[in-house]
């Protein structure tokens, strides 16, 4: 019973890392978007809540 308990947990699993969103790509563009106009750091901030948003992300802040 709990080996049949662990597979469908493990299924379970897999299939959640498989759908959750990719965020990563967000914070790369921002990074990207700041070393191409270092001044002006508002656009690149907006330009990745807008990407988090539309791949279903949490809005942050870049760790810098």
């Amino acid at each position: 019973m709990s080996a049949l308990a662990f597979g469908v947990f493990g299924f379970a699993a897999a299939l959640t890392a498989y759908a959750a969103p990719q965020c990563d790509h967000c914070l790369a563009g921002y990074y990207v978007c700041r070393s191409n106009s270092p001044g002006d750091t508002q656009p690149c901030l907006e330009a990745m809540w807008a990407c988090e948003t539309a791949n279903g992300c949490a809005m942050s802040f870049p760790p810098d």
